[in-house]
């Protein structure tokens, strides 16, 4: 069993990598266009020349769903590794760049009704709620992570040295990387979500109450131990809300994304209700995008998203 779960991994690995070429090197879905060079692992397979995006999608939807067989029975000894939902994940992620919502949807749900991996509570969302910070790989909603330890001695040339205000940075030396004002725009004055964002003086728009070091301190974190988030399963509740818009199940997309925003909204359900109920359409189609841009500010998932 554990050389499959080795090899189920390394699988993943590989259709990730894959699949992020793959949003590089095409504008869109587009399955006879030549985009990149192929290698399977046999000899015999490989290309240097480019082959058809068909050829490339095949081999990401076979390592993955490979992956998710080999790690039914894998438990993670730390989040580093790849579960079977991670690969779910990726997988639900390149069947909709695909336009196949309707397998997206379903493993973006099979995923949530898992169980294994809660929403982001509201108070986890943005300090000074408990347990709040994007920055500790133990919080439970997220999926794949990395644990940053003294020992690894990481400093300034970090996702975290450029990022957090509090940690010896490119953002606390006054290289500002800020929520663009036509999207803070877009949350609403109920939504938890707001107040991740500063709202005075330098640190104005930046994200001082999601990523930041635990201290608190300006400047202060030199050997950097806050951790990265890779995959969380707030991710599924708007995918799958996006594959039920995109495939006219408008009644499943809102059930999806009353979830998420009843967990946000200060009000509750009945905040997410009167948000959502009212939409349909592209106008539906168009808040799932803006919530997955809100949502996942600065976590690496918005130019998927808009693409």
């Amino acid at each position: 069993p554990e050389a499959r779960h080795i090899y189920a991994q390394a699988k993943s690995y590989r259709a990730y990598a894959y699949f992020y070429l793959a949003q590089i090197f095409q504008r869109a879905y587009d399955p006879s266009q030549l985009i990149l060079p192929y290698n399977d692992g046999n000899d015999a397979n490989v290309s240097y020349a480019k082959v058809p995006a068909s050829q490339i999608y095949d081999l990401i939807v076979s390592d993955l769903t490979q992956s998710v067989e080999y790690l039914d029975d894998f438990t993670p000894s730390s989040k580093q590794q790849i579960s079977k939902h991670v690969a779910k994940g990726l997988l639900a992620y390149t069947y909709a760049a695909m336009g196949n919502y309707s397998d997206a949807k379903i493993l973006a749900d099979e995923i949530i009704n898992s169980g294994a991996h809660p929403l982001t509570t509201t108070g986890q969302l943005a300090f000074p709620g408990a347990g709040s910070g994007f920055n500790n790989v133990n919080t439970p909603s997220w999926m794949w992570g990395y644990d940053i330890t003294t020992e690894m001695g990481h400093q300034l040339l970090d996702w975290w040295g450029q990022m957090d205000y509090f940690t010896y940075s490119y953002q606390a030396a006054g290289d500002r990387k800020t929520i663009d004002t036509g999207l803070l725009a877009l949350i609403p004055a109920n939504d938890i979500r707001r107040s991740q964002f500063g709202t005075s003086g330098v640190t104005t728009r930046m994200p001082i109450n999601k990523f930041f070091d635990p201290g608190r301190t300006y400047n202060s974190q030199q050997i950097i131990t806050t951790d990265l988030v890779f995959m969380r399963v707030d991710e599924f509740y708007l995918l799958s809300a996006e594959a039920a818009a995109k495939s006219g199940d408008e009644a499943g997309a809102k059930t999806r994304l009353k979830q998420l925003l009843a967990t946000r909204f200060t009000g509750g359900a009945t905040d997410a209700d009167a948000y959502v109920d009212p939409l349909s359409g592209t106008n539906l189609q168009q808040v799932i995008y803006n919530q997955t841009r809100i949502e996942f500010w600065g976590e690496g998932k918005s130019y998927l998203a808009l693409k």
